[in-house]
């Protein structure tokens, strides 16, 4: 066995009552803040926004490319679009979605409808 950190949440009185006798000034407490059970659903969020980008280099078509603003791709200091404009680009003519920050796989469901892929067969 070996000794190891282990923290739970417990809200007293409800889940935990003190050992009638003993003393409990010597244990160490620490009072962490509760996510709300929003934050706990959805866990770490991205930054929200979108930047549109030249699509250019060796290899690559031309054109632009529509990536989540914390995309490695995306360039520095670039407009950050909301959503409503973000669609807007990404309906024109040339623009591409980035695969790689996950453009494509959240913004195509909007694009394209929710209903694309579970058609009735």
């Amino acid at each position: 066995m070996e000794p190891a950190e282990y923290r739970v949440w417990v809200y007293a009185p409800q889940h935990v009552r003190p050992v009638d006798g003993v003393s409990y000034d010597a244990v160490p407490t620490e009072y962490l803040e509760r996510p709300s059970p929003v934050q706990e659903a959805l866990g770490p969020q991205r930054p929200s926004g979108w930047v549109l980008a030249k699509a250019g280099g060796r290899g690559s078509r031309p054109g632009r490319c529509l990536h989540a603003v914390d995309c490695e791709e995306a360039p520095a200091r670039a407009p950050v679009l909301p959503l409503e404009r973000a669609l807007d680009a990404a309906e024109q003519p040339g623009v591409r979605l980035c695969s790689l920050c996950g453009a494509a796989a959240e913004l195509d469901p909007v694009l394209t409808g929710f209903h694309h892929g579970f058609e009735e067969t």
